[in-house]
């Protein structure tokens, strides 16, 4: 079995639909702040992505260095401004938010090939 080096990188998931309306101002604001928040100490990435097949719902995913990190730019001005137009622009009932780390990623996928190998293995 490999063992694999424990990672404290957190990633987390946005899953924002916006208002037909407020489309347009929302990507422009989540655009604009993408290079301040990549720019956050401990931030490995932060993407924005359209939905494919919905072109009012969109994806933030932002991966932090340390659970440090991600809780300090909880707190940055930064992500105030970011919450607030999701907020402002959005339907909350409509708003995800997901934390995901990479081991617990790790720990799943490695729990489901375990499963599988032994739904597979002949029984004795």
């Amino acid at each position: 079995m490999e063992i694999v080096p424990r990672d404290d990188s957190i990633i987390n998931l946005t899953r924002i639909t916006v208002r037909p309306e407020h489309r347009k101002e929302l990507r422009q604001t989540i655009s604009s702040l993408l290079e301040p928040l990549q720019r956050e100490k401990g931030c490995l990435t932060y993407h924005f992505y359209e939905e494919e097949g919905d072109e009012h719902t969109f994806v933030l995913i932002g991966e932090w260095e340390t659970p440090g990190a991600w809780h300090a730019h909880l707190n940055s001005e930064t992500f105030a401004i970011l919450l607030g137009s999701i907020n402002l622009l959005c339907n909350h009932s409509e708003t995800d938010f997901n934390l995901l780390s990479h081991s617990t990623f790790i720990e799943a996928m490695t729990r489901n090939r375990m499963s599988a190998a032994q739904d597979a293995a002949p029984a004795v």
